[in-house]
């Protein structure tokens, strides 16, 4: 029970975050805020402060920032100036239409941008507390093509395909991202490093393990993770890290186009929490540490999806409404703000079908593996 209230908590942290990003940009170019909520649905707690109000909601699944005139600019009574919006007057120039282009695109951008924030600074925690894996192999396993390319253990691979392989992650992915191109028959390229410093390459046709159902190089890479060396190597892995769960998240939109992967892989909020409390219910078995390392590495990875997510160019979300601020930008003059304002209603209805679709997938797929 614990460890279900702290993924909830975990989830709406990290979607306040998204949301205080846009609220923080909006106030510091004085847009008018007229409502400033964590979850959706019913408010539990409300208090209006500084012509804001701030709501707590019941589900704790989104939040929102509604600025003055975000979508029409025929929002609110006018009076003495101004708009009254729920009994509160907020000045005509506060609107966030009134605003110039630039300005209106650094408030929409700033929450997917605060999203990756917070994942970098997750990100510096866990490598700072557990450094991080290293692509070094510990055995070349005998039966596979590895085996006969020279590849031996001490060995360390530097590049798979075309991708630097900054650490196991990377090995992971790619292999992932490329089943369907293994069954047709593709090889695997790798450069890799030996013990004495030496750069090599090796190319082989991965093998199919019936046994895990995957396609396999027979190279088994160390599970022990290295310190980083400093400020400077934390930096730089922590980015990475960042950049590694936005290319993951990526190219698992291109495989769901694609049809590599089907509707039951995809999990919204109710299988991500469900998922965050099993991983720390079971990792706080081994101790407080480990609890906190997993729940952080989930957050992380939310927290970077989330926002890359966001900067998708699909209406109602903010890549969707940064796209139509770029063509602003581009003609010098707004598009038509009805127009707009309807294709993101479009978009938000939309959005709810699929929220509700994948809510109920969520459901199902928890309940069928009970």
């Amino acid at each position: 029970m614990i460890s279900l209230i702290v993924s909830i908590l975990a989830f709406g942290i990290i979607v306040l975050i998204h949301e205080f990003g846009h609220f923080i940009m909006a106030k510091a170019f004085g847009v008018g805020v007229i409502e400033f909520s964590v979850g959706m649905g019913p408010r539990l707690l409300s208090a209006v402060k500084g012509n804001t109000r701030y709501s707590l909601k019941a589900l704790p699944f989104g939040g929102s920032c509604m600025m003055v005139d975000e979508e029409l600019e025929d929002e609110g009574e006018k009076r003495d100036g101004g708009l009254l919006i729920e009994g509160r007057l907020y000045p005509e120039s506060s609107g966030f239409v009134k605003k110039p282009a630039w300005q209106r695109f650094l408030i929409i951008a700033a929450g997917p941008f605060f999203n990756f924030i917070l994942a970098f600074v997750l990100a510096m925690i866990i490598i700072g507390a557990v450094g991080y894996q290293r692509s070094d192999i510990v055995e070349v396993e005998e039966g596979f093509p590895a085996y006969e390319t020279g590849i031996e253990p001490g060995d360390t691979i530097t590049y798979i395909g075309n991708d630097r392989v900054r650490d196991y992650n990377d090995i992971m992915l790619y292999m992932l991202m490329h089943e369907s191109d293994f069954a047709e028959g593709m090889n695997i390229r790798l450069r890799y490093e030996d013990s004495d410093g030496n750069e090599n390459t090796a190319e082989f046709a991965p093998l199919y393990d019936e046994n895990t159902e995957s396609y396999r190089m027979g190279i088994v890479f160390r599970q022990s993770y290295v310190p980083v060396k400093g400020p400077a190597e934390l930096i730089e892995h922590s980015l990475y890290r960042v950049e590694y769960y936005i290319d993951s998240t990526v190219k698992s939109i291109i495989m769901l186009v694609k049809g590599d992967i089907g509707k039951d892989d995809l999990a919204g909020p109710v299988r991500v929490v469900a998922t965050i409390d099993e991983n720390v219910d079971t990792a706080a078995s081994y101790g407080l540490m480990p609890a906190l390392i997993t729940l952080f590495e989930l957050s992380l990875l939310i927290s970077a999806n989330l926002g890359a997510m966001n900067l998708l160019p699909i209406p109602a979300l903010d890549g969707g409404r940064l796209f139509f601020i770029i063509i602003e930008m581009i003609l010098r003059r707004p598009v038509n703000r009805e127009i707009e304002a309807r294709i993101h209603m479009a978009g938000i209805m939309l959005l709810l079908l699929l929220m509700v679709f994948i809510v109920f997938n969520d459901i199902s797929i928890l309940f069928a593996s009970r």
